[in-house]
């Protein structure tokens, strides 16, 4: 890939990022400016509100440092080539995903070497929506909470003055 192309899909990669950043920051002050007085489901919700926006700032944070390693390395003349075997990267995944460290095939195998666990560039992309947090492994149930068997509702509640057994 020349690299004026490269260039011109790290600066789009770039205006992208941007404007996820402002969504992400808008939508957290939205969602604190609309806080009221908390019952325990609306501080769940804002609890929720709060990870959620935590979990996408950490997203974005890891694209921006691809981004940067990205045009480190087409600075240094090594873009569009492997970090691990220094083999080159095809144009279209750089087309798809202009931050590509490693080829389709290293990707892969360090994906199963990891035991499905995701890491960097697994983690950040390629995806036209980085928004699907929860549709990534990584940010699925760690097992840190344990479940109990409940569903979390209350339990059968006594009927006070209602007869359930006929009178004898």
């Amino acid at each position: 890939m020349d690299k004026a192309r490269a260039r011109a899909l790290l600066d789009q990669e770039r205006g992208r990022l941007e404007q996820l950043g402002r969504a992400v920051s808008r939508d957290h002050d939205d969602a604190v400016a609309s806080s009221r007085p908390e019952d325990q489901v609306d501080g769940a919700d804002r609890r929720v509100t709060e990870e959620t926006s935590q979990a996408l700032s950490e997203r974005l944070r890891d694209r921006w440092a691809a981004l940067e390693r990205a045009e480190a390395r087409l600075t240094a003349g090594t873009y569009g080539f492997s970090i691990l075997s220094g083999r080159p990267i095809p144009d279209e995944r750089l087309e798809a995903f202009p931050l590509a460290e490693l080829t389709v095939e290293e990707a892969a195998e360090r994906d199963q070497d990891l035991g499905g666990r995701r890491e960097s560039e697994s983690r950040t992309g390629p995806s036209s929506d980085p928004f699907r947090v929860f549709d990534d492994p990584a940010a699925q149930d760690d097992g840190l909470v344990e479940d109990d068997g409940s569903d979390d509702e209350a339990g059968p509640q006594a009927n006070l003055g209602v007869r359930t057994t006929p009178e004898t």
